[in-house]
């Protein structure tokens, strides 16, 4: 409900207008942001949202919707959208897992709605029975000011737990439309251009504060080591298990109850693409990175061309060299065929993208493309990071 405190205003256009003037005073990092969008009313948006086609990214609104908001409540959530736009939220990779799109989605909000100050010119929506209406660390228990990546594994971990202990996930819901947005390098840019030239003016951040502005300018950094990528990769993939253990005291009952452990069991399959379209250079480079983790993590290694040529085999981190054979042609059918009769919950894979799109195997949850060349996998699933031979530029080219 609109708040009693509010402006009377004549019509909608209006009172938009106003909320916009106090942007422009207020907060005109926000306004100059969302002065490179096209804004636009649709119906079939239940409240507002980014969308992102091609090179154009445009902030949609349902009027009703809109209409039901105090002008505190309306600054925030634009406020919220401005954030997701240049955190590069709307411009991720989707992911192919249907599951995973509500959880990365919850995870954008609990990244976003931490971030932004609240008083009496801007607070967050609030349902008709006066509950939050929208996604805070709080209401899970997570520390504020977390990546979107964080709150990704975060939740991930809460939601296993609540499955083992039979509880449903207990999201609460956001208040925004994500259905529009779209992986987009193009719109990254302009984003990344847009908040570098704002950088330059000091009198645009005003009074937010410095560890945000640290954040926001953080995230406009698009070059990254794909080696670190990797290991944060496979460093989020480690999936925990819990053992009982008396050497500490059950955190709810205390002694004589046991406690309980954390170890890590899950092994991972490790799939290098031999063919003649992967280089020698770029196979050491793997090699020597998965030989780094393997000390942390357990993976299995399996060799393959057009067909299974070696493995799946223990990765031993002892060895400095591998026998590679094959070098025909690329096929991935096998490889994920492998993968999903095994049980395997997370797959890497080493090539250069050029082979036949394989289906989506069953049961595992993360698949990484690490890419030679200038190729691109046959499928719009996985992340993906492309190895650059050493004395060149380092580029991220991953999608969450």
């Amino acid at each position: 409900m609109r708040n009693s405190s509010d402006k009377v205003y004549n019509n909608f256009y209006e009172r938009w207008d106003w909320v916009i003037s106090f942007m422009v005073v207020e907060d005109k990092f926000v306004h100059q942001v969302l002065m490179m969008m096209n804004k636009q009313e649709s119906n079939s948006c239940p409240s507002m949202g980014v969308v992102v086609e091609g090179t154009r990214i445009k902030l949609v609104y349902n009027k009703k919707w809109i209409d039901s908001l105090s002008d505190a409540e309306l600054r925030f959530v634009i406020t919220h959208e401005i954030y997701h736009i240049v955190f590069h939220h709307c411009t991720l990779r989707v992911p192919f897992n249907k599951e995973d799109k509500s959880l990365y989605n919850t995870a954008a909000d609990l990244a976003i709605n931490c971030l932004i100050p609240q008083d009496v010119n801007r607070t967050i929506p609030l349902n008709e029975d006066g509950t939050v209406m929208g996604q805070l660390p709080s209401i899970y228990g997570f520390e504020s000011k977390l990546s979107m990546e964080q709150y990704v594994q975060l939740l991930r971990e809460k939601q296993n737990e609540d499955k083992k202990n039979g509880k449903g996930d207990g999201e609460s819901g956001g208040f925004d439309d994500h259905s529009g947005w779209e992986e987009s390098e193009v719109i990254k840019q302009l984003v990344r251009d847009v908040v570098e030239k704002l950088a330059r003016d000091e009198r645009v951040w005003g009074n937010m504060p410095g560890d945000l502005k640290a954040m926001i300018l953080a995230a406009q950094r698009s070059q990254i080591s794909w080696e670190r990528y990797l290991r944060r990769h496979l460093g989020n993939m480690v999936s925990p298990s819990y053992t009982t253990t008396m050497k500490r005291p059950n955190k709810r009952f205390g002694y004589p109850f046991p406690g309980r452990k954390r170890g890590y069991s899950d092994r991972k399959l490790v799939a290098i693409d031999t063919s003649g379209s992967v280089g020698d250079d770029e196979l050491a480079q793997f090699l020597a990175e998965v030989n780094k983790l393997a000390e942390i993590q357990p993976v299995d290694l399996v060799l393959f061309d057009d067909g299974i040529q070696d493995g799946p085999r223990p990765f031993d981190r002892k060895h400095a060299s591998y026998d590679f054979k094959g070098r025909g042609g690329t096929s991935f059918h096998e490889v994920f065929k492998l993968a999903s009769d095994r049980h395997y919950q997370s797959v890497i894979m080493l090539t250069d993208g050029a082979a036949a799109a394989p289906e989506y195997p069953a049961t595992v949850k993360d698949v990484l493309w690490v890419l030679v060349g200038n190729g691109d996998p046959p499928v719009a699933w996985g992340e993906r990071v492309r190895v650059i031979p050493k004395g060149q530029p380092q580029i991220q080219n991953q999608a969450a």
